[in-house]
C-alpha cells in the first residue's frame, strides 16, 4: 500500500504524513506549483496550475491497493475504478456504495450555486472532526499491515 495525498485538500497533512511513516507506508503528497512543501521523507509530485492537472496526475500514480486521501469526488469516483481506498478528510470512506449519492449531492449543490441560492457549506473543522479522521486513517493502515502478515503467511 502507498498513500497518496491530494495536498490541496488535506487540512491535517502534517498529521497523516507523521502517521503513514509510523506504518511504515510510503507517502505520494501531490501539489500545484502554486505551493512550496518541503519534506525529505515524502515523494512530492509537483503538478501544474489548472483545475483538474492534481488530479489528472494522481490518477496517473494510483495503483490498485493504494490509499487516496482527497475531498473530491470526481477523483474519487475514477480512483475507485482502479480498486483503491478513498479516505475523504472528513474520515468517511468513499466506496462504490455512496459514490453516487456523493455525487448527486454535489451536482445539486452546483445547480443551487448556479441559481444564486444560499447553500450551507461544509461544517467548519474542529477537534473531533480531526480525530475522527486520523482514527479511521489508523484503522486503515492496521487493516493492511494485518492483510500483509496474512499474505506472508499463506
Amino acid at each position: 500500500m502507498r498513500l497518496l495525498i491530494d495536498g490541496d485538500a488535506c487540512p491535517d497533512r502534517q498529521k497523516v504524513i507523521e502517521l503513514a511513516l509510523h506504518y511504515g507506508v510510503e507517502v505520494l503528497l501531490f501539489i500545484d506549483f502554486a505551493h512550496v512543501i518541503e519534506d525529505e521523507r515524502i515523494q512530492i509530485i509537483m503538478c501544474e496550475v489548472g483545475k483538474d492537472s492534481v488530479d489528472q496526475m494522481i490518477l496517473s500514480y494510483l495503483q490498485e491497493g493504494d490509499l487516496l486521501i482527497s475531498q473530491d469526488y470526481g477523483l474519487a469516483s475514477l480512483a475507485l475504478l482502479k480498486k483503491v481506498t478513498i479516505l475523504h478528510v472528513s474520515g468517511k470512506r468513499i466506496t462504490e456504495d455512496n459514490i453516487n449519492n456523493l455525487l448527486t449531492s454535489r451536482y445539486l449543490g452546483h445547480l443551487s450555486r448556479k441559481q444564486h441560492k444560499h447553500v450551507k457549506g461544509p461544517k467548519k473543522r474542529n477537534y473531533r472532526t480531526t480525530q475522527f479522521f486520523l482514527r479511521e486513517l489508523e484503522k486503515i493502515f492496521i487493516e493492511n499491515k494485518i492483510n500483509e502478515e496474512k499474505a506472508i503467511l499463506e
